[in-house]
């Protein structure tokens, strides 16, 4: 029976009930022993909303603009691997649930159903793909192909995820392995070995090579991101991967804050993720300078519990409690974020 939920962590109750105790593990699993995924959630926690009343908000705008997609808010799907092990359509049944929420579904090479696939069962849905350089520069051009093909609106480049990372709450049941459970239709990346032998020129390479706008994903120094703009970067995706990994220490809130003190420039666009469970959240990350804010594990949370309907209506509580939140607060567009809406950093 479809699990009815609420909230986003009514949803994960009712997710961890309904699935093998190694998927929703592994769900929840981060880096080592999960600081880094822990520090995007204490870092959002720390950060306060200065209201203003009376601001005559008659209605929140949320309608954002991606490369020329127009979606019903700033929130986007980050790209996740090995869906089906949640569900038997996996990816397909994640699309659909973007299709309804009207936002941009970002899939991968590392997810079990085909990019083909799942566009071929969702027309209509706004699909963006992301490689990982899990192969040789051929292969990596067909996957711009693939993308082109498929009408995809964007392309991401994941930078950040180059081995397989040690997980403790994975690796202590019995060392649970993903990829033995549920389907698949796309095939294995051909050498993930090469991921290790590429440097910038990548970038500069991929950039040649399409004119679909180029993310890429899983910065969070200035330094890198700087290179990223340099080879050709439309997007820096600022993340850490949900804390799994590289534990770092440094989070979302850490990582847009130190972007935006050194890096100025209107032209490119800024998506950070990482820990965001309420509309709070997403109004903190815009406030801080984000264009578009990210999630990943609420969505699947939804997947688990009524499939692309859990999907829609994950986005649809996040969505609403943003209004909210920009209703009470204060906030009247988009334009209204601010980092002078905000008290930063303040010791407990």
């Amino acid at each position: 029976m479809k699990k009815n939920f609420a909230t986003v962590r009514q949803a994960e109750a009712l997710a961890k009930n309904k699935i093998r105790k190694g998927s929703f593990k592994w769900l929840q699993a981060a880096a080592e022993d999960g600081y880094t995924h822990f520090k995007n959630i204490e870092d959002l926690n720390s950060i306060k909303i200065l209201p203003k009343h009376l601001a005559k908000i008659k209605k929140p705008y949320l309608q954002s603009n991606f490369f020329g997609t127009k979606i019903s808010s700033p929130l986007i799907l980050s790209p996740m691997g090995h869906q089906t092990q949640f569900n038997k359509k996996g990816e397909i049944e994640m699309a659909k649930g973007l299709e309804i929420s009207n936002s941009i579904a970002f899939f991968g090479t590392q997810n079990r159903m085909s990019l083909n696939d799942i566009r071929k069962k969702n027309k209509k849905a706004n699909l963006a793909w992301t490689i990982f350089p899990f192969g040789n520069k051929s292969w990596i051009k067909s996957q711009i192909t693939l993308a082109e093909r498929n009408k995809c609106v964007a392309i991401a480049v994941c930078v950040d995820a180059n081995v397989r990372s040690h997980r403790y709450l994975d690796r202590e049941l019995i060392n649970y392995d993903a990829r033995k459970y549920g389907n698949r239709t796309n095939k294995v990346s051909p050498n993930p070995k090469l991921a290790l032998s590429y440097d910038w020129s990548l970038i500069k390479f991929i950039k040649k090579n399409t004119k679909l706008p180029l993310i890429i994903k899983g910065i969070l120094t200035v330094d890198d991101a700087k290179k990223s703009i340099k080879n050709g970067a439309d997007a820096i995706w600022l993340s850490n991967h949900g804390g799994r990994m590289l534990n770092s220490g440094i989070s979302g809130v850490q990582s847009i804050m130190n972007y935006k003190k050194k890096i100025k420039s209107k032209k490119i666009k800024v998506i950070v993720d990482g820990g965001v469970r309420r509309g709070s959240d997403i109004l903190k990350y815009l406030c801080l300078g984000a264009d578009f804010v990210g999630i990943g594990r609420p969505a699947i949370y939804g997947l688990i519990c009524q499939g692309s309907v859990g999907v829609g209506k994950i986005f649809e509580i996040l969505n609403n409690e943003l209004y909210t939140v920009m209703a009470n607060g204060g906030f009247g567009d988009l334009k209204s974020f601010s980092t002078n809406r905000l008290k930063l950093n303040e010791k407990k």
